[in-house]
């Protein structure tokens, strides 16, 4: 029998059935469905395979151990005759589901075949919205398999039956197929769907997320690299794609069975990126420790001043209780001592607070260089509104710091130098606004806005 069916010999068949009708129910049964129609159907012996579904047409049905129906191989052949007269039997052996949960359309359009695939559209138009075992669609299989034309006649299917979410749908890695088209580098697939006529305008989901949390836009990032990326990067931009929440690149062998070189490489450009962004802002973190600590030592230091200001208001403090007794020597008048005093406490005071809030620009300005990395990765509109808010709340805290530093540095120049220091006061808070106002592009123009108002609100205290 598998010798007729191989040759397609009808008369050697019928003879074969004369002396054992039961010979296609036997075979049937110890080819653990492994039929000679199937073998027919892979000889292209249209003649053979009327005559013996005449005889036995449930063999129509038998899967075979490889996960192939009679109608799987005429639709991958793409035998157009062979799967009509297999469609005669049965029309719903469009559903019969072989190897990884594939039916015959499934097989057509991965082989390319445009007249067999709408042969079964046209027979069961909802065999469209059927998935693989991969939760692939037949979209999917068209574009990893570079079926430019197929895509096209599905594309016309869907919208003529209005089934365009189809085009939306995810496989089990949650690529769609623009995911695909764009990791493939398939211009033509990806300008189809997102620029071509026959799709409405926002039909396709340019900013789906799959389960790396990758968009189409982030995907052609990641492996740009030749004028084709930067025309598919363009197409996704004007449709109104963004980028991703997550900036991981995750190797995906599974998911696309074509461009995997490619997409290798681009995952080690973009770990290499990812080592010195690891490294600089490593730096940065180091850099806001040491500022940190200088702004604390400066801010500790004004609250215990030199011993040389509190020996000398001493001594002034006795030389004043002695004036009527005992002269002191010419260098130690009071005049001088109170210069002295005074000078010194200027002098520690300005270095001070030259030292502070310097250290305290450096952290605005790394902070700010932070944020503006963070801004730079384009997060989802959730996460960067959380990372303002952190952002400026540590602006009030700098804020909040400097003012009471400022408080007590005058107090301080209150108690020390007297009413004779008052052209200090006026100077210092002079000096403050001065520096604040320094260019400084990373320092953000609107805390030096404000910082400015709050000391020109302390001026009148220091009058």
């Amino acid at each position: 029998m598998e010798r007729a069916a191989r040759k397609g010999n009808i008369h050697e068949l019928n003879d074969l059935i004369s002396s054992n009708e039961q010979i296609l129910e036997e075979m049937a049964l110890e080819g653990a469905g492994h039929t000679p129609l199937h073998i027919a159907c892979m000889g292209g012996h249209l003649d053979f395979i009327r005559e013996l579904l005449k005889h036995m047409p449930k063999l129509a049905e038998k899967v075979n151990p490889c996960g192939f129906s009679p109608l799987h191989i005429a639709a991958a052949r793409g035998d157009v005759e062979i799967a009509k007269e297999l469609l005669k039997v049965n029309t719903d052996l469009c559903s019969v589901e072989g190897r990884e949960r594939r039916i015959p359309l499934h097989d057509a359009v991965i082989h390319g075949e445009v007249d067999v695939m709408e042969i079964l559209l046209s027979t069961s138009p909802e065999s469209v919205e059927k998935k693989t075992a991969r939760k692939e669609t037949v979209l999917h299989l068209a574009v990893k398999n570079n079926r430019f034309k197929v895509l096209v006649r599905l594309v016309e299917h869907l919208k003529r039956h209005k089934k365009e979410q189809v085009i939306n749908l995810k496989d089990h890695k949650d690529n769609t197929a623009l995911h695909l088209a764009v990791t493939n580098k398939n211009f033509e697939v990806v300008d189809f769907l997102l620029r071509g006529h026959t799709l409405e305008y926002e039909v396709v989901e340019v900013n789906a997320l799959n389960e790396s949390g990758l968009t189409p836009l982030d995907v052609s990032t990641l492996s740009q690299r030749g004028a084709r990326d930067k025309e598919i990067r363009e197409i996704l931009i004007r449709a109104g794609a963004k980028r991703g929440a997550s900036r991981l690149v995750l190797r995906d062998d599974d998911d696309i069975e074509a461009g995997n070189d490619h997409q290798l490489d681009g995952e080690l450009v973009s770990n290499a990126r990812q080592k010195d962004d690891g490294k600089k802002w490593g730096k940065i973190e180091v850099l806001l420790v040491v500022a940190g600590l200088i702004a604390n030592a400066t801010y500790q230091s004004v609250l215990q001043p030199p011993s040389v200001v509190e020996h000398n208001k001493t001594d002034n403090t006795s030389e004043q209780s002695k004036v009527n007794t005992t002269p002191g020597p010419a260098h130690l008048t009071e005049d001088k001592i109170t210069y002295g005093a005074n000078l010194v406490y200027v002098l520690f005071l300005g270095g001070n607070t030259f030292g502070f809030l310097v250290s305290i620009q450096i952290i605005i300005w790394l902070t700010k260089m932070i944020q503006d990395k963070e801004n730079r990765h384009q997060v989802v509109q959730e996460e960067k509104n959380q990372e303002q808010y952190v952002f400026w709340l540590i602006m009030l805290s700098m804020i909040a710091m400097v003012l009471t530093y400022f408080c007590f540095t005058l107090s301080l120049l209150i108690k020390y130098t007297g009413g004779g220091g008052k052209k200090a006061l006026n100077v210092l808070p002079l000096m403050i606004a001065v520096f604040s106002s320094i260019d400084t592009e990373e320092a953000g123009d609107d805390f030096k806005i404000f910082l400015g108002r709050a000391l020109s609100m302390l001026r009148p205290f220091a009058q």
